[in-house]
């Protein structure tokens, strides 16, 4: 039995982290969304443990997959570079095998990502639907998670290979 534990305790640790950010998060948009002002545009009042729970965790996972993702580009980079002269040059270039980088992640780091963006969508959505009357924490979560997308979204554009110009010659 302490043999699994201590296989599957990194496995473990994510679990119970993802869950804990599922949680959290699913508490205040529950609230949030229920929430029937009785004079509009009032935003519903959150326990402060909540809050804190919640910007902590949002701030986290934004900062661990964001991290991860930025090392993992470096990491496939280094390799490209040490890979011989094209690929180096396609690596400073800025243009690298988007499928290199993906099979470097590994499943926990996956799964952080599927559930950040899962949550941070909903998020997103409250906070379009209800607007003045969700809560500042929701506005900056979808405020925070709109840059994590642009920053991503920047490094998915920058990874992706122009298709291959058809030759003149006949």
């Amino acid at each position: 039995m302490g043999d699994f534990f201590r296989k599957q305790l990194f496995n473990i640790i994510a679990v119970v982290f993802l869950a804990l950010f599922v949680i959290v998060w699913g508490n205040v948009l529950l609230q949030v969304w229920v929430f029937v002002p009785e004079v509009p545009g009032t935003p519903p009042r959150l326990n402060g443990a909540v809050v804190c729970a919640a910007g902590v965790l949002s701030t986290s996972l934004s900062s661990l997959t964001a991290s991860a993702l930025g090392f993992t580009i470096a990491e496939v980079r280094r390799e490209e570079q040490a890979g011989g002269a094209a690929a180096a040059g396609r690596a400073q270039e800025g243009v690298f095998e988007a499928g290199g980088i993906t099979t470097k992640l590994s499943g926990r780091i996956i799964a952080a990502l599927m559930v950040y963006l899962v949550i941070g969508m909903l998020v997103l959505g409250v906070w379009l639907v209800k607007g003045t009357a969700s809560t500042d924490l929701i506005g900056a979560f979808s405020l925070s998670l709109l840059g994590w997308i642009i920053g991503a979204a920047g490094v998915v554009f920058q990874t992706e290979k122009p298709s291959p110009q058809p030759s003149a010659a006949g």
